[in-house]
């Protein structure tokens, strides 16, 4: 049997053969550590110090997968005149990117300063998103982060100047309409915003005592606050629509993984006992909002104690979105964001909470032997195909200065050292003497002779003669050895 195997047999025969992959770890825990802010968000600084906490911890810690967990509340709350009905789950929610609430971050890692308040750019965080994600991560990850782009024909969108259903801010907030345009209307955004409609169907389910449908996956009433508190997906808790009463209110449980906040986190892949702290400035405060007789809305103030973005958007009161039944005419409302509370729900409340800190989580995995990742690597089989190339001298000019370990497996072909030729002379004056010219193709003094060898180390040829290898298998190269140390 021929021993030529074809490429395609080659790999079609590698494909059959089962090839485990290395089992790098043998256990992964995520721990956490709790911000040191004692429940005091007012200054939107919030701290978590892991330069202790995380110390004698067993493994490696990740902080390319690590992330923290926001508790972040949105009210809305009702002005001196009442509303016609109470907000509903769908009337706000947030602007692309869970990472938005986020305008500040810095980092110290090991003692070390990496990344401070200044350094720190949001823009970048929602350039990567559009840009750098694929539709893929998009489709998995993009209810948890909130993800979804506004839609490309919105972008038309240009505010009028003056109060429409659809406000009168810069972002098309359109979620349905019962007639769709292929371009801005000069009285607002006719084509409805996909992109906002699928973060508010994001939005938290929900709860509390006044939701009576029965679903399997949220309960009803008492049942429905306690399923969104134990699985810590936050919740909507529908107000009232009286005068000064909080209309509704959302409640977030953000997970914002390191890697969305800073591209330094994927370089910070494995380390043993991470000394981390970190404090990150959050965007809160609050909006208010007036309606005039046709309810038309018009953003009159935004207030900021804490960053530099509104991280929220407000619905559309035409026709068919979710603020056309709430609103009343004349009847103004404002708004507030913050993390854990914020000032129009000032008291802290875990009724919809599994928790009211913020916190880190840093997993940790117990890596098996690493001697077996280095014994077993990943095997990659590179196939080289034929090729031509020219030759910019003479045939082999140079080979023996570049490869001398080829023109010694030369020298063995009988073909070639009892032919006349040019170069069967050349190679049976270079290696076939037995006058200690014998060139070493391997070892500690590869591409010398031997000769030169015993000029440098005689010890080395007293334990070539003495070596078995060398006494079975190379009998020309002893017998050579042997002349020169007599």
């Amino acid at each position: 049997m021929s021993d030529t195997q074809l490429a395609d047999q080659f790999l079609y025969q590698c494909s059959l053969k089962s090839d485990p992959a290395v089992k790098v770890s043998s256990r992964k825990r995520v721990p956490f550590v709790i911000d040191i802010n004692q429940g005091s968000y007012a200054n939107g600084i919030v701290t978590i110090d892991a330069t202790s906490q995380l110390n004698g911890a067993e493994g490696f810690g990740s902080l390319k997968d690590a992330y923290i967990i926001v508790p972040y509340k949105i009210s809305m709350k009702n002005g001196a005149t009442a509303q016609t009905a109470a907000a509903n789950r769908l009337c706000m929610g947030l602007k692309c990117g869970a990472f938005n609430v986020i305008d500040g971050l810095s980092l110290e890692l090991n003692g070390k300063s990496i990344l401070s308040m200044t350094d720190y750019k949001l823009f970048w965080n929602n350039l990567r998103a559009q840009s750098s994600m694929s539709s893929q991560y998009v489709d998995k990850h993009g209810a948890d982060t909130f993800i979804y782009p506004d839609s490309a024909q919105p972008v038309l969108y240009t505010p009028t100047g003056t109060p429409t259903l659809n406000g009168d801010g810069y972002s098309n907030n359109v979620v349905y309409t019962s007639s769709l345009a292929t371009s801005a209307s000069p009285v607002g955004a006719t084509t409805p915003n996909e992109g906002f409609l699928r973060r508010l169907l994001a939005n938290p389910p929900t709860a509390g005592a006044d939701f009576t449908t029965a679903w399997p996956s949220a309960g009803q009433s008492a049942a429905s606050t306690t399923i969104s508190n134990q699985t810590a997906r936050g919740a909507f808790v529908a107000g009232a629509s009286t005068a000064n009463n909080i209309m509704g209110t959302w409640t977030y449980m953000l997970k914002i993984k390191l890697t969305d906040l800073h591209p330094i986190f994927a370089e910070l892949d494995l380390i043993a006992s991470p000394q981390v702290r970190m404090r990150f400035k959050v965007n809160q405060r609050s909006s208010a909002i007036v309606v005039d007789t046709s309810k038309n809305m018009t953003l009159t103030s935004t207030t900021l104690s804490s960053g530099q973005t509104c991280p929220v958007m407000l619905a559309s009161a035409a026709t068919g979105n979710p603020m056309a039944g709430v609103l009343a005419a004349s009847a103004p409302f404002s708004i507030a964001w913050g993390a854990v509370s914020n000032v129009l729900e000032p008291t802290v409340d875990g009724t919809y909470m599994p928790f009211t800190t913020c916190r880190l989580y840093v997993p940790f995995v117990d890596l098996e032997n690493p001697q077996a990742i280095i014994s077993k690597p990943l095997k990659t089989v590179r196939y080289n195909d034929v090729y031509a190339q020219w030759f910019y001298q003479r045939a082999g000019i140079e080979v023996y200065s570049s490869d001398p370990g080829y023109c010694r497996w030369l020298s063995n072909q009988k073909s070639l050292i009892e032919d006349n030729s040019e170069i069967g002379k050349f190679l049976a004056e270079k290696f076939v003497n037995d006058d200690g010219s014998f060139l070493m193709t391997w070892g500690k003094y590869k591409l010398k002779t031997i000769k030169q060898i015993q000029a440098i180390d005689t010890k080395y040829l007293e334990w070539l003669s003495k070596n078995e290898f060398v006494q079975t298998k190379m009998p020309k190269l002893k017998a050579e050895v042997d002349e020169l140390l007599k």
